[in-house]
C-alpha cells in the first residue's frame, strides 16, 4: 500500500544516471492505486515487469519471487517509500565491475523527516571507514545488528544463486535483510561506499513495520537466538551476552 511514495521512488529510479537496468516490481497483497501508478511509469524504463501476490507475503517471499525473475547480472534493491539519489546505480555498477571479490555493494543512508535530514547510516561509512571482511563483518552485524543500508543494496547474482541464497521467510518482515547480510558475509565481500545512495522517509506519520519498535526488538532477539544455535563455531558465549544488551 504505498501510493502514497512510490512515485516519487519511481521517478528516482527514472533519473538515474546509469538507464541500462529493467525494473522489476512485485505488489504484495496490496489494495491501493500502486499497480496503477506503476502502469503509469511503463514507457519510461526499458523493461517494465510487474509480479503479484494475491495475498500478503511479506518481504522474504516476496524479495525471493523478485529475486528469481531478474536477468541482470547485478540486482539492485528499491522500496516504495525511499528516494534514490541519481548516481547511485553507476556508482555500485562501478565497485562490482571492478572488484570481482565484491558480491554485494551499499552506501550512506540519509534518514529525512519530511524537511531535513536528520541522520547518516551507518556511521562505520559516515566516519570514512570500510566494512570488515569474512567472519569479523559477520561479527560486526551480529553484535551491532544489521550495519549495511539494505534499500539501497546492489548484488551479485552469481554470489547469491551459486550458493544457494534465499531471504528468509521464518523471521518477521524487520530482520529478513539483517540475516541475509550476515549469511552473504561468510561468503563474499561486502563494499560499502562512502557517500549517501538513498533518502529514506521516517516522517512521523509513515506506516512501516519498522516503526514498530517492540516488534522490532523481539525479531532482534529471535535472531540473536537462532544463529548462535547455528554459528557456535563463529559466536562466542561472549558475542551472544553483547548481542542482547
Amino acid at each position: 500500500n504505498g501510493e502514497n511514495t512510490i512515485a516519487t521512488t519511481l521517478d528516482s529510479l527514472v533519473n538515474q544516471t546509469f538507464k541500462d537496468f529493467e525494473l522489476v516490481c512485485c505488489i504484495d497483497g496490496t489494495n491501493d492505486e500502486s499497480e496503477n501508478i506503476i502502469n503509469s511509469f511503463r514507457d519510461k524504463f526499458n523493461k517494465l515487469t510487474i509480479l503479484k501476490n494475491e495475498l500478503n507475503r511479506g518481504l522474504g517471499a516476496t524479495m525471493n519471487r523478485l529475486m528469481t525473475n531478474t536477468i541482470g547480472e547485478y540486482v539492485a534493491i528499491a522500496e516504495q517509500d525511499d528516494y534514490y539519489y541519481d548516481t547511485r546505480l553507476e556508482k555500485q555498477v562501478k565497485v562490482l565491475d571492478d572488484n570481482d571479490t565484491v558480491g554485494l555493494v551499499s552506501g550512506i543512508a540519509d534518514f529525512w523527516n519530511g524537511e531535513k535530514i536528520v541522520m547518516q547510516f551507518p556511521g562505520i561509512l559516515v566516519a570514512g571507514e570500510q566494512y570488515p571482511k569474512g567472519k569479523d563483518m559477520f561479527l560486526l552485524n551480529y553484535k551491532k545488528q544489521v550495519k549495511v543500508a539494505n534499500s539501497c543494496t546492489m548484488i551479485r547474482k552469481s554470489v547469491h544463486v551459486n550458493n544457494g541464497l534465499y531471504f528468509s521467510v521464518h523471521y518477521p518482515s524487520i530482520s529478513v535483510d539483517w540475516t541475509y547480510i550476515m549469511r552473504f558475509s561468510l561468503l563474499s565481500d561486502i563494499y560499502g561506499l562512502p557517500s549517501p545512495l538513498v533518502r529514506l522517509d521516517r516522517r512521523n506519520d509513515r506506516n512501516s513495520v519498522t516503526s514498530n519498535k517492540n516488534k522490532q526488538f523481539l525479531a532482534a532477539r529471535e535472531v540473536i537466538r537462532s544463529f548462535k544455535f547455528e554459528f557456535p563455531e563463529i559466536i562466542t558465549a561472549s558475542d551472544y551476552k553483547y548481542s542482547l544488551m
